[in-house]
């Protein structure tokens, strides 16, 4: 009975001691557990700081972009005023063309008048070239005949001068 008393401590303390290290395993498990948390929680962590620096390069693309893209958009504007001006100045230009052209068409006109006029004017000088050649034939033939009619055309030509 000794021995089955012994047995019965020595079994519960077997059941305490086996109770007792199933209670260190688990704090054991816990613990590992714990420290694959804290490594798994450091491997996170450095792939947020990757990440984050490649966050931060993306910013500083979008941040250079977006300084070109205000660049553009100011060069865009400065073209867009430059070529108003340019329109106004050709419209401008286009209205001296038009004015230039109608004063050209009034002036070849008027040199067409000048031209006819011209014409009329020579053929009065024909007319009174031709005048003066008969006028000279007549004297002529005057003095041949005699000078009793000189005196007539003498008059006569001064009252043409």
């Amino acid at each position: 009975m000794d021995k089955i008393g012994k047995y019965e401590d020595l079994n519960k303390k077997y059941m305490e001691l086996e109770s007792r290290s199933m209670g260190i395993a688990k704090e054991e498990s816990k613990r590992k557990g714990f420290e694959a948390v804290e490594t798994e929680l450091a491997v996170k962590k450095n792939k947020i700081k990757v990440i984050r620096i490649q966050l931060d390069k993306e910013y500083e693309k979008v941040k250079y972009l977006d300084e070109k893209l205000a660049a553009i958009e100011k060069h865009k504007d400065q073209i867009d005023a430059n070529n108003a001006a340019l329109n106004r100045t050709n419209m401008l230009l286009i209205e001296k063309m038009t004015k230039t052209d109608e004063q050209m068409d009034e002036a070849a006109a008027h040199a067409r008048i000048i031209r006819i006029n011209a014409l009329k004017v020579g053929g009065d000088i024909i007319r009174y070239r031709r005048s003066l050649a008969e006028i000279d034939a007549l004297l002529r033939k005057i003095e041949n005949r005699g000078f009793a009619f000189l005196p007539l055309a003498r008059e006569f030509v001064e009252e043409r001068d």
